[in-house]
């Protein structure tokens, strides 16, 4: 092996060891300090502020763990996602540039970013709803939201796990053809 691919190769699998961790702690920290905000911080002022409702609103334990919960979804998603993407610099980092295991990670990525960007759109618009189910006559609201966000997770989910499968197959036709020779 010519010793600057060599290099290279040391180069890229310790970047794919420092990528993996990088989404693993991303993965962890985004849902860990999103639920911290709606436990300890000032998430559901915020959330009412946003949708016009007084900071004295009160909120029944059942709108707030309701909305917790409904908050969480995209991040939690989205987690799984990064965590996809450190399946397949897991990979890399051992030095697997081929193998099978990252056309699935890298596919299961795609699915949870796509995901995550869904539950971002619909999200807002069912927070707006339990927020103020209890909230005075007319003062309701059904506030629909739209992000580019979302709408940049949806479409680079779709990439990706598209990619993956495209790489499965593109795998799949490399092991029957290496059979051949």
């Amino acid at each position: 092996m010519n010793p600057d691919t060599s290099l290279a190769n040391h180069r890229l699998q310790r970047r794919s060891r420092l990528g993996a961790l990088a989404c693993r702690i991303v993965g962890g920290a985004i849902p860990a300090l999103l639920l911290a905000t709606w436990v300890i911080g000032d998430a559901p002022v915020a959330a009412l502020s946003r949708l016009g409702q007084p900071p004295d609103h009160m909120l029944s334990t059942t709108q707030l763990v309701l909305a917790t919960a409904l908050s969480l979804l995209p991040a939690l998603a989205l987690a799984r996602a990064l965590f996809g993407i450190a399946g397949c610099f897991d990979c890399f980092a051992r030095g697997d540039w081929f193998g099978p295991g990252q056309p699935r990670a890298l596919a299961v990525a795609g699915r949870w970013l796509l995901i995550s960007g869904v539950l971002a759109l619909m999200v807002p618009t069912l927070l707006g709803l339990v927020l103020t189910l209890n909230a005075a006559p007319g003062a309701h609201v059904l506030a629909v939201s739209i992000s580019s966000n979302g709408i940049l997770a949806i479409l680079f989910g779709t990439l990706l796990w598209a990619l993956g499968q495209i790489w499965a197959v593109a795998h799949s036709i490399a092991t029957e053809n290496a059979q051949f020779v």
